[in-house]
């Protein structure tokens, strides 16, 4: 079964799951940010992430997220083909990755009274960014001289010159963590969650983060 096809059919089931739960004392405002781990095939990079989103009741809630990856190894299918041609090397070649997704976020009911487990998923965009500078191969003059050809080199060459590609994806998430209450409107909150961008190869990203939320 597909990712987006396993988000639908969780969500609908666990919406239905808990229709009884009442939206007195309940409903209202969230404000959460966090930090953690973005790992991808080849390696692993910090991200940032922070939301506003709104309860229902005791078990909905919608929310919007912003996640930034400031450091995105760039080593996948958006790489672009002039870094095997052109750069210097894997040092030289960057990356970046902004993704705006829309949460539902079902929160489930436990006799635990400061731990709520949930599950969370959604969709959005995705802004991939990569950079890398252009080098220029130029061949010496003794390596000329050795072919039998004299021709005249410029003493200055130019330098590098950086290219920038950005390339926008569709974006679906999923996965689940926990709340830990530590306060009467504060949380700690954990989570994991597969992060899947979808454009002509696609990228598969795992969200492990760790952060804090508040509860109007």
């Amino acid at each position: 079964m597909s990712l987006r096809k396993s988000f639908v059919v969780l969500f609908s089931m666990l919406t239905l799951a808990y229709p009884q739960l009442a939206r007195a004392q309940a409903a209202g405002a969230i404000v959460n940010g966090a930090v953690g781990i973005a790992a991808t095939g080849q390696a692993t990079d910090l991200f940032v992430s922070g939301g506003i989103g709104y309860r229902f009741n005791r078990a909905i809630a919608f929310g919007i997220e912003f996640t930034h990856v400031p450091q995105l190894d760039p080593r996948g299918p958006y790489a672009s083909p002039l870094r095997f041609c052109c750069a210097g090397g894997d040092d030289d070649f960057e990356g970046d990755a902004t993704v705006f997704t829309t949460n539902v976020r079902v929160e489930v009911p436990t006799t635990l009274r400061r731990v709520i487990p949930f599950v969370v998923g959604g969709g959005g965009i995705a802004s991939i960014t990569e950079r890398l500078p252009i080098y220029y191969a130029v061949p010496l003059a003794s390596d000329l001289a050795a072919l039998g050809i004299s021709i005249p080199t410029p003493n200055i060459l130019p330098g590098p010159q950086n290219y920038s590609t950005t390339t926008l994806a569709m974006a679906l998430t999923l996965g689940g963590g926990a709340s830990i209450k530590i306060a009467e409107h504060v949380s700690i909150d954990g989570d994991a969650r597969v992060l899947k961008l979808l454009a002509d190869n696609g990228r598969t990203i795992g969200r492990f983060q760790v952060g804090a939320s508040y509860r109007f």
